[in-house]
């Protein structure tokens, strides 16, 4: 009799033909448990050995399943979700820094980014506990501010700006979403100045007079510029063109030193102005609208397509509250 290991129940049945059946009926089998088989069985090519292997495990399945397709695509978005919860709050504490006072009553900046917040979904608990640390001084911002450069293939630097607890986990992040599209860390910044952007909404009814009065009180404050938004949605210097929004007026926006940003921003949101603003912050644009106007008629479609998408990938990376480029 020769010993073979067989790892599942199994029953071995043996026939021959003119000699009778062998069979070695139920026996449970390890890997480390051997079954006698009668070696006339094997070598006797006339005679066949059958055996069944029973499993009781449960039976699996592919998950091309509909549930799987759902809970793969409720993954993605609660992750999308999450990040942008997360820029909320920081955007929170940064107004805090920003306007130097945790009342949105006196801190525009901070009135605007709670607005932000509550059209963004973020939740109550998560809102009132962005304000609480920001009140109390903790760092709802998440930690250190970097601001990194890069330029692109196509010639075209960009700034983003990250706040994070961990400097080097950053870094690893943008490299993950900057891999494969040739872009590279080099100094970009002194192609950007710093200014602090305030976005005024006036009526379209009376939009001369009162952008006349927006002039008077702006440039009184400091302002630099005024600076409207054509209809095609490019910036123009000199006399506005007004793009109205049907819901809330026409858009203007007021370019100061970034200094300015709260006096300004505080001075023109209460009477006797009381004008309705739309953002208020503190941006890096280029040094010379001229040039960034030329560099992005002369950019092909194909890399204004691919510039998009590389802007919305940052803009979409938790770390990341900002994302300048420069042909803004």
């Amino acid at each position: 009799m020769l010993r073979y290991n067989i790892s599942a129940l199994t029953r071995i049945k043996s026939t021959a033909r003119g000699s009778p059946p062998y069979s070695t009926g139920y026996s449970f089998c390890s890997n480390r448990t051997s079954v006698k088989i009668p070696h006339k069985c094997l070598v006797n090519p006339e005679i066949r050995v059958n055996a069944r292997f029973i499993s009781n495990s449960a039976a699996t399945y592919s998950g091309h399943n509909k549930w799987s397709k759902i809970r793969h695509n409720k993954a993605i978005q609660d992750s999308k979700r999450s990040g942008m919860y997360i820029r909320l709050a920081k955007d929170i504490g940064i107004a805090v820094q920003t306007g130097g006072s945790a009342n949105p009553e006196v801190n525009p900046a901070l009135a605007l980014a709670i607005k932000k917040a509550k059209a963004g979904g973020l939740p109550k608990v998560n809102l009132e506990r962005a304000l609480a640390k920001a009140a109390s001084g903790g760092s709802e911002t998440g930690g250190q501010s970097i601001l990194y450069e890069l330029m692109t293939a196509d010639k075209v630097a960009l700034l983003v700006q990250c706040v994070t607890d961990n400097p080097a986990r950053s870094k690893q992040g943008l490299n993950k979403i900057l891999k494969d599209r040739n872009v590279r860390f080099t100094p970009t910044s002194y192609l950007f100045s710093k200014k602090a952007i305030i976005r005024v909404l006036l009526p379209s009814t009376s939009f001369e007079a009162e952008m006349e009065k927006l002039m008077d009180a702006a440039i009184e404050l400091g302002a630099e510029d005024i600076v409207n938004i054509d209809e095609e949605g490019e910036m123009e210097e000199g006399t506005p063109v007004p793009k109205e929004d049907p819901n809330q007026g026409v858009e203007v926006e007021v370019i100061a030193p970034p200094d300015l940003l709260n006096l300004i921003a505080t001075t023109l949101s209460q009477p006797p102005h009381s004008y309705k603003l739309s953002e208020s912050e503190l941006q890096w644009r280029p040094n010379d609208p001229d040039v960034a106007r030329a560099d992005a008629e002369a950019l092909s479609d194909e890399g204004k397509e691919d510039l998009a998408k590389l802007v919305n990938d940052l803009e979409e990376y938790s770390e990341c509250v900002g994302v300048w480029s420069s042909i803004d």
